[in-house]
């Protein structure tokens, strides 16, 4: 197997079981187990656990998605439409179905407990401010605060859960993404 495809493997076993058990509850040998290797293989891609959870939740959480974005120049109207694909994108990890829920639950959680992939969130939620902030600047979208636009988009994006009954994965899409179209209709200049 090819050094990339190998590594690539990895990181999809194990984000996966990240969603599966979520970030405290995977061992390294849970890994190995799914994927048939031994530790020092593992061990050669990634330094430690800690790594390889991390380049994990980087790649399948920004980097998958966001590669080579240009946000210094992006409309607020094509950053969300790029968002809107990746939810699309998210929700099919190479033939596996992932809960839109479930991935913004581990989100969330890897937020609030690992102060490295904070720094990451805060680093990725900086660019979107800067597309908020031009496109305030340049007359796309309404003068309001632009917290109010990032909260609002990230409320929208990031829901963990519904108080009504657990609604499909494909409901759930389906409104993220009317929801965001709703949003940008009611901040947009006419």
């Amino acid at each position: 197997m090819a050094e990339a495809g190998t590594k690539d493997k990895i990181l999809k076993a194990t984000f996966l079981l990240l969603l599966e058990k979520g970030y405290d509850r995977v061992l390294v040998s849970d890994i190995q187990s799914l994927l048939g290797m031994s530790r020092g293989l593992l061990y050669r891609y990634f330094k430690s656990k800690n790594e390889l959870f991390f380049a994990a939740c980087r790649e399948y959480f920004y980097d998958r998605y966001f590669r080579g974005a240009d946000y210094s120049n992006m409309t607020l109207r094509e950053f969300l439409e790029h968002a809107k694909s990746a939810v699309l994108d998210i929700t099919n990890l190479d033939g596996t179905e992932i809960g839109m829920l479930q991935y913004n639950t581990l989100y969330s959680a890897l937020i609030q407990c690992q102060p490295r992939f904070n720094r990451v969130a805060l680093e990725e939620f900086a660019k979107a401010r800067e597309v908020i902030h031009n496109s305030i600047v340049r007359g796309e979208v309404k003068e309001l605060p632009e917290n109010f636009i990032g909260a609002t988009l990230l409320a929208i994006f990031g829901r963990t859960s519904y108080i009504t009954e657990t609604p499909s994965n494909e409901y759930v899409k389906k409104r993220i993404i009317e929801d965001v179209d709703t949003f940008y209709s009611l901040i947009r200049r006419s």
